[in-house]
């Protein structure tokens, strides 16, 4: 019976290591962009003054800490480069 509950702890532990290592430390996809390019507000203001405060934000970093921020995610982030261009990738 000791047996047992040890072997159940053991896992049980390992399984917590395994969920706390994935959580901290996400493979995220950046697609074309290179996850250590700066972001650059182009100046260019939208009617929404929430989305206005997210660019202001995450002026400045790179891509990986925009997305990691909880801010952005990547297709947040094409859509605001590529469509609206209120960022650009410096």
């Amino acid at each position: 019976m000791a047996k047992t509950a040890t072997l159940k702890k053991s896992m049980l532990s390992s399984a917590k290591t395994q969920t706390k290592t994935a959580t901290t430390a996400p493979r995220a996809r950046f697609g074309k962009f290179d996850p250590e390019a700066k972001l650059k507000a182009t100046g260019k203001k939208v009617t929404a003054e929430a989305n206005n405060a997210r660019v202001k934000a995450v002026a400045g970093k790179t891509i990986s800490e925009a997305i990691a921020s909880g801010l952005y995610t990547l297709a947040d982030l094409r859509y605001d480069i590529e469509r609206v261009k209120t960022l650009e990738v410096a």
